[in-house]
């Protein structure tokens, strides 16, 4: 298989993995919106939030440690599998301990509390998964790790929207997110041990002494990056109250889940990048290069027409209750243009062993994001925080852009927007005299008449007729 097929499969596997399972968390955000309103998704928004941000400290990034390493030698992973898993496994314990102290400094009612002490156990099980899932990643099988991450999403949905009809609450919804992330590990752990390697569960001093060297790079990124994701979610909540938070994470939840395509397609890159910055850097220059330029194509008209028909969006989904999420996906839907861009730069950064670069970007942006959020929130409220998102994306854009230029190749930015950019303009122009018909007939207008614009601007190349032709078998 070439590298373009196992690119193209890899990412197409991962995609429609993502695709449905994000459809399947959305079908339940919004069951949950609608059944518990803005307060009770804000309090529900906040508890998961902080819970994906704390199980951080058991998982630190160590699963893309495994993935970019024995990728290269893959006679490594059970070894490495084996360390990994024991070490987050102390992590978590020692951490989960420390959790109840930490809410308790939180003076959260008893309910919120419980709420979040299921929820961080539901993501350290989560992380614990992932570990073992690099073993797929690192052989390219992308299928496998795709397959788990849909079977999780399914039970989790199905059981998660059958407690809230029966009107459980908050207590047993966050129960079923611990059942979802247990299968995950336990299927995880089958799988591998039969397929691939079984993990050697046998410490060894010289490799621990290399993963304490390079894990906190790889954690930080991790963590930093959560932080400023979610850093807005934790401060309104604290600031402005449970309806705010709801209101902002409806729509914010809504722009991100439509990374699923970089997400996938980087995911699938990463491994590729990673050895082919050891065999052929000009060919990981043009990987990258590409990249850079089907995120343009895929991430403007995007943020074009969401921002057209964003009120419509909002009422379908949500419904009038959520009115005032309308205004803040008009804003966050530009910070998911940068976001696609900086999924490019970061995986790339961090598969040529700049991830320290990486750790350094994420880690100011951090710091922005607090101080615009503190700074904006109390008088914007939600829409602040909205405008916080785009600056501080555009901050990671600049800092990474800047140093993948400076190690890898520049890319000249003004030649590969200018088509998407026009295509898009001339999309956006249609769908907002179309705004009064069905939405679902507008989004197949869109799509025809975005990709209609840059065939008739030339935007496709002869290399991207070639890498087709590869992908399907003809070449």
């Amino acid at each position: 298989m070439t590298t373009s097929r196992r690119i193209f499969k890899n990412t197409a596997v991962l995609a429609s993995a993502d695709i449905f399972s994000r459809l399947m968390r959305f079908a339940l955000a919004i069951v949950i919106a609608r059944t518990l309103g803005p307060a009770g998704y804000g309090i529900y928004a906040f508890a998961f939030s902080f819970a994906e941000v704390y199980g951080v400290i058991s998982d630190f990034g160590m699963s893309n440690l495994i993935i970019r390493d024995t990728s290269r030698e893959k006679k490594y992973l059970a070894r490495y599998v084996g360390n990994i898993l024991f070490v987050e496994t102390a992590l978590s314990v020692i951490a989960y301990g420390f959790l109840f102290s930490l809410v308790g400094l939180m003076d959260l009612p008893q309910e919120q509390a419980v709420v979040v002490y299921i929820a961080v156990l539901a993501y350290m099980l989560t992380a614990l998964s992932q570990i073992v899932r690099a073993t797929f990643k690192a052989h390219e099988k992308m299928e496998y790790d795709a397959t788990l991450n849909v079977i999780q999403q399914i039970v989790t949905v199905v059981l998660g929207i059958t407690v809230l009809y029966f009107g459980y609450g908050l207590f047993a919804l966050a129960l079923v997110f611990v059942v979802g992330s247990l299968i995950n590990l336990t299927a995880s752990l089958a799988l591998a041990s039969a397929r691939f390697v079984r993990p050697k569960f046998k410490l060894e001093r010289r490799f621990l002494t290399y993963l304490f060297k390079e894990v906190p790079s790889f954690g930080l990124i991790v963590f930093f990056t959560l932080i400023y994701y979610k850093i807005s979610t934790l401060l309104l909540f604290f600031m402005k109250g449970d309806a705010a938070t709801g209101w902002f994470n409806a729509a914010y939840t809504m722009a991100v889940s439509l990374t699923f395509l970089p997400a996938a397609f980087m995911g699938a890159l990463f491994p590729v990048i990673s050895k082919l910055h050891v065999s052929s850097t000009d060919l990981a220059k043009f990987v990258y290069n590409e990249s850079f330029r089907y995120m343009l194509i895929l991430g403007l008209p995007l943020a074009f027409g969401t921002t057209v028909l964003a009120d419509k969006v909002i009422d379908i989904t949500y419904g009038g209750q959520f009115y005032n999420s309308a205004g803040v996906l008009q804003i966050v839907i530009w910070s998911v243009v940068l976001l696609f861009l900086n999924f490019v730069l970061t995986t790339t950064l961090t598969s040529i062993n700049l991830q320290r670069v990486v750790m350094y970007a994420t880690g100011l942006c951090v710091a922005v994001n607090i101080i615009l959020n503190l700074l904006i929130i109390p008088t914007f409220s939600y829409i602040g925080a909205s405008y916080v998102m785009v600056a501080t994306e555009l901050t990671t854009f600049s800092i990474c852009f800047y140093y993948a230029s400076k190690n890898l190749c520049f890319v000249q930015v003004q030649r590969v927007v200018l088509k998407p950019l026009i295509g898009s303009f001339v999309m956006a122009v249609v769908v907002y005299y179309l705004r009064p018909i069905n939405i679902f007939i507008i989004f197949g207008v869109a799509v025809w008449v975005y990709f209609a614009s840059l065939i008739a601007l030339r935007t496709f190349t002869k290399q991207d007729v070639d890498v087709i032709k590869s992908i399907i078998g003809r070449k």
